[in-house]
């Protein structure tokens, strides 16, 4: 290896340990306001190999969330499906986070779930109607 490519990967290598250090973690949050049904919320997120399960969030809970970095050298997905409805019938699959070319710190993304569809509020900002539910009939 010349020495050229030596620095290159060393400065790689420094700036993604270095960025670690002061790079607070990104949060994705799923806030159940299903206030008319008060039904149970089903949160199931994958990013990648990392398959988190299915989280269920009651109406009167906090907040379900992720915390995690972005991978700036293949970036960072969560593909989620959400779910509510005695039979689980109102689902929603959507990816809940997209990384960015650059590395985002301390980003706070929440989904609120309500009986008309799907919020999102970024960083604190007010939410915005995003989707609809889509019903599926339970035989």
């Amino acid at each position: 290896m010349n020495s050229f490519s030596f620095v290159f990967l060393l400065v790689i290598a420094l700036y993604a340990g270095l960025s670690e250090a002061w790079c607070r973690k990104n949060v994705l949050a799923f806030q159940n306001s299903l206030d008319s049904s008060h039904d149970t919320l089903q949160v199931h997120c994958k990013s990648g190999n990392d398959d988190l399960g299915i989280h269920f969030v009651k109406f009167s809970d906090h907040v379900y969330s992720i915390r995690f970095r972005d991978n700036v050298f293949i970036g960072t997905y969560w593909d989620c499906i959400i779910q509510h409805g005695s039979k689980m019938e109102y689902v929603l699959n959507f990816r809940a986070y997209t990384s960015r070319p650059v590395r985002r710190c301390g980003q706070f993304h929440t989904w609120i779930a309500k009986e008309d569809g799907i919020y999102f509020s970024k960083n604190g900002k007010p939410e915005g109607k995003k989707y609809d539910w889509t019903k599926y009939n339970s035989s």
